[in-house]
């Protein structure tokens, strides 16, 4: 089964959520599969963690931030984060990261209203974290604990054999490409191009955009179309 049907407990159901990532992958898909497990739900889309003004904060209930910089440069960044941290004590802070960046984020980041969560972290966990905002969340994820890029959807353990015309069309969405986008770039009328997505939803057993999209998010998704952080 697709990773998004776990059955997911749901205590903030109209849950309003910053989503901060340089990728438009994450942004997007996190929308989309928000949108789709609560209608009610609102979600701030932001490129950079800078653009989080206090104005911002005041009315939501979580951040969830995607961290990505050198060693160095999470140092710089800990300093300001906490200082939003203490601006906004209502709201429960996500942070995604890799694992060369778990033992810096649980000495800087890591407090009451805070969890961590691994780069590689089904989609499925990262939506129950991100309604789930109370004082009983896992703190620190088992996947960022183990130091795994393991998945629990038992789709990630099989082999899915898309044909190369399905990877590029895939590969374009997670950027952030739209269909009529891929098209003109491919020099392909529309039909085609949507059909080729189709075609891909279907050999992968999925039925919605926000099944795509955790599909692409997942580990085996990754892998799969050679996007990051595989591709590295």
């Amino acid at each position: 089964m697709p990773e998004n049907k776990v059955r997911i407990l749901l205590r903030n159901p109209f849950c309003r959520a910053v989503v901060i990532s340089k990728r438009p992958l994450m942004r997007e898909g996190l929308q989309i599969v928000m949108r789709e497990t609560v209608a009610e739900s609102s979600q701030i889309l932001l490129a950079n963690y800078f653009d989080l003004t206090s104005e911002i904060l005041d009315k939501v209930d979580v951040v969830m931030l995607e961290l990505d910089s050198s060693q160095q440069e999470i140092l710089e960044q800990c300093d300001y984060l906490n200082y939003l941290k203490s601006k906004s004590q209502h709201v429960r802070w996500i942070f995604i990261l890799p694992l060369y960046l778990r033992n810096i984020a649980v000495e800087r980041l890591l407090t009451a209203n805070t969890s961590l969560l691994s780069l590689h972290e089904p989609t499925s966990s990262i939506i129950e974290h991100i309604f789930n905002n109370t004082d009983d969340i896992e703190r620190i994820s088992k996947y960022l604990l183990l130091g795994q890029a393991e998945q629990a959807s038992v789709n990630d353990m099989v082999k899915m054999s898309l044909t190369f015309s399905e990877c590029r069309v895939l590969r374009l969405i997670s950027k952030g490409w739209k269909l009529v986008q891929i098209a003109t770039l491919l020099e392909k009328n529309y039909k085609t191009v949507s059909a080729q997505k189709k075609s891909a939803m279907r050999r992968l057993e999925i039925k919605t955009d926000a099944e795509m999209y955790a599909w692409i998010f997942s580990d085996h998704g990754k892998r799969e179309l050679n996007i990051p952080p595989y591709n590295q």
